[in-house]
Order: structure tokens, then sequence, then C-alpha cells
């Protein structure tokens, strides 16, 4: 029963929440799961509705600066 905390906020896993529903999952390429928390998931509904990552197992993603336009 994996119990790490919400990559996004470290909010920890119990597991009561492991053993329940609330909390969301993404499977990461290399096989593993990262769990998200209910809040987070919330924060980031539109990310996942896109299909795109949310969280990585270490951190979030750093956003990328804008370019000026041209």
């Amino acid at each position: 029963m994996d119990t790490r905390p919400c990559p996004l906020c470290s909010r920890p896993r119990t597991p009561a929440d492991a053993a329940g529903l609330a909390w969301s999952s993404q499977h990461e390429a290399d096989g593993s799961i990262t769990f998200i928390c209910p809040t987070c998931t919330r924060a980031q509904l539109w990310r996942i509705e896109a299909m795109l990552a949310v969280a990585s197992p270490t951190a979030p993603l750093a956003p990328l600066p804008l370019r000026p336009a041209a």
C-alpha cells in the first residue's frame, strides 16, 4: 500500500486514504503510480482533463518563462 505524500503539497497519505477513492492517481512512464491528494486534484483538474502530467514523484514541473513576442 503506497502512503507517500502528495508531490504537490506534501499532504500525508494515510492508510485510510489509500483504502478510499478520494486521491487520484497518475501513471508514470516507468510503470510507477503517483497519488495526488483531493485538493490538488481539484486544483489541477484542467491538466487532468487535457491528459497532461500533473506532478512528478519528486516535485511539480517548473513553468517555462514566457518569450517576448517578435
